[in-house]
């Protein structure tokens, strides 16, 4: 019996403008039609736009550590963003299973603020993904544990180092215990102890009922050790998917290398995966 994504992404289109007025005044004038009800699915561009992401689908399943890669400005985080709800899309369709929570880190601890505690914040960042208060004091125990930073929490923020707000911002994520977890380059920071906790973390966790997780990441070995499947995203489109993890990441370096003569591709893909370990 085939299974039931909890996640489905079906034709999605999204454009911008490389003119940055050009791109506020499209921007107010789309808001404008909004408003109106007016707005239609449109996949034609106008003047100086450009599509950051064309005819993109995904399913995501119960249990899914679903690896995104792409160069830099592929549309990944684009499309993270429309799902999380951030961005609006000018076509297509996403569809959560009913009641499913989605949490998104795009920006690990971009909304603490230094001035506050380290106990003040938890509540300012849990506020942020629309926890209450009550439910704040409840997973306090679980986000101090998480965090390892008991002794550090009554300390103005600003005294933190970055791999502690990294710690803190995670753990208070992880409490929101979302059904569908986004997590855009957020463990690029943080020492390793605290990374490789967090991937342990990850996978347990996707393995727990109704939960799966979408990592975005050109870190080719971390992909490699928690994702069970891939998509390929380049130039707004999705370019290959597999259940093959390696195969898959290869075929992300090849198709990045696709510039260079075979014995040129050989050499640097061997470093690429050298240096990602």
């Amino acid at each position: 019996m085939p299974k039931t994504p909890i996640l489905s992404v079906r034709k999605l289109y999204k454009k911008f403008s490389r003119d940055l007025k050009r791109n506020l005044y499209y921007g107010l004038r789309d808001i404008v039609i909004d408003l109106l009800g007016t707005r239609k699915e449109n996949t034609s561009l106008r003047a100086q736009e450009f599509w950051s992401l064309r005819d993109v689908n995904l399913d995501l399943y119960e249990g899914d550590i679903l690896g995104v890669v792409g160069t830099n400005g592929s549309g990944k985080t684009t499309l993270m963003r429309i799902i999380a709800g951030v961005y609006a899309p000018e076509a297509g369709t996403v569809y959560k299973a009913p009641g499913k929570k989605v949490t998104a880190i795009f920006v690990l601890g971009a909304s603490l603020r230094p001035l506050f505690t380290g106990r003040e914040n938890i509540y300012i960042e849990g506020a942020m993904y629309g926890m209450t208060s009550e439910e704040i004091t409840r997973k306090m125990d679980f986000i101090v544990s998480f965090s390892e930073l008991a002794d550090q929490l009554d300390r103005p923020l600003g005294n933190y180092s970055s791999g502690m707000r990294a710690r803190l911002a995670f753990a208070v994520a992880l409490a929101t215990e979302p059904d569908i977890f986004i997590i855009d380059e957020a463990l690029a920071v943080g020492d390793s102890l605290f990374q490789t906790k967090c991937f342990e973390h990850l996978k347990a966790y996707a393995k727990k009922p109704g939960k799966a997780i979408l990592f975005v990441s050109n870190h080719i070995h971390k992909v490699l050790k928690v994702a069970n499947r891939v998509l390929v995203v380049n130039e707004g489109e999705v370019i290959h998917a597999s259940s093959d993890v390696k195969k898959a990441l290869h075929y992300y370096i090849d198709n990045c290398l696709q510039h260079l003569n075979e014995e040129q591709r050989k050499l640097r893909s061997q470093k690429v995966m050298e240096y990602n370990l």
